[in-house]
């Protein structure tokens, strides 16, 4: 009767260490697919709080930043009919104020425009330096780039024709040479609005970076339904400033 049993018993007990091997492999895939179920909702759940908190703070330094070029604006206002100086007389100082609002320090910088240099008006040798400085070209690419804008102005280039006429400053982003590098490296020193005459930095530290938010203005045809006396001809979206970057591009 034990021999029996002893001969039944050995494929019994391989079928049992067969099932608990799949039954291992299956609790092993699960907890595997869990883990990788788990670390997936996680990582989102980091991306989307990185952006919500991204858009707090362009929220928060779209509103610091507006509110501070306001009060700066309405002190220049106040100073123009006190004192009686027509927009545009020359030469125009560069107005730098500080405001505290809330518990958030603003710094705003008001630059006039006939400081900054107009890429449709400026002389070639002006483009080479700009280019090959803090559009960092090299020399030869900043002196081809600046004769071939020259002769784009003037409509001396076939593939453009005179049907060229940049409304914006990015316009000139069709140009070969002309790429979002150097406009990003150049853009402080050039006047990125034909209708404005001041252009209004407001840098904001906040959650351990500096802010910028940026403004064209223009002191001619405001009020209306804003009740301001200026006009916001152009607004930049907020962005984070690294260390080499600055506001001044003032001359």
């Amino acid at each position: 009767m034990s021999l029996a049993i002893r001969e039944y018993s050995a494929p019994l007990i391989r079928q049992a260490k067969s099932q608990r091997g799949v039954a291992l492999a299956m609790v092993v895939w699960f907890v595997a697919a869990m883990s990788l179920l788990v670390v997936g909702i996680v990582s989102e759940v980091r991306v989307d709080t990185r952006m919500a908190q991204t858009h707090i703070a362009r929220a928060k330094v779209m509103a610091a930043g507006d509110g501070a070029m306001h009060l700066l604006l309405s002190r220049q206002a106040l100073l123009r009919e006190t004192q009686g100086t027509p927009e545009g007389a020359a030469p125009e100082p560069v107005l730098e104020a500080s405001f505290m609002l809330g518990e958030q320090p603003v710094q705003v910088r008001m630059v006039p425009v006939s400081r900054l240099l107009d890429i449709d008006s400026a002389a070639a040798e002006q483009l080479l330096e700009l280019f090959a400085g803090p559009g960092a070209l090299q020399r030869e690419d900043a002196q081809r780039l600046a004769a071939a804008v020259v002769q784009l102005r003037g409509g001396g280039i076939a593939r453009f024709g005179a049907g060229f006429r940049p409304r914006v400053v990015e316009d000139w982003l069709q140009v070969p040479g002309f790429d979002r590098a150097l406009l990003d490296g150049i853009r402080d020193h050039l006047r990125m609005d034909a209708g404005a005459a001041y252009r209004l930095d407001a840098i904001i530290e906040y959650d351990g970076r500096r802010w910028l938010r940026r403004r064209w203005v223009t002191l001619q045809g405001g009020s209306g339904a804003s009740g301001f006396p200026w006009r916001v001809t152009r607004t930049e979206a907020p962005r984070v400033l690294d260390d080499r970057t600055t506001t001044a591009g003032a001359r």
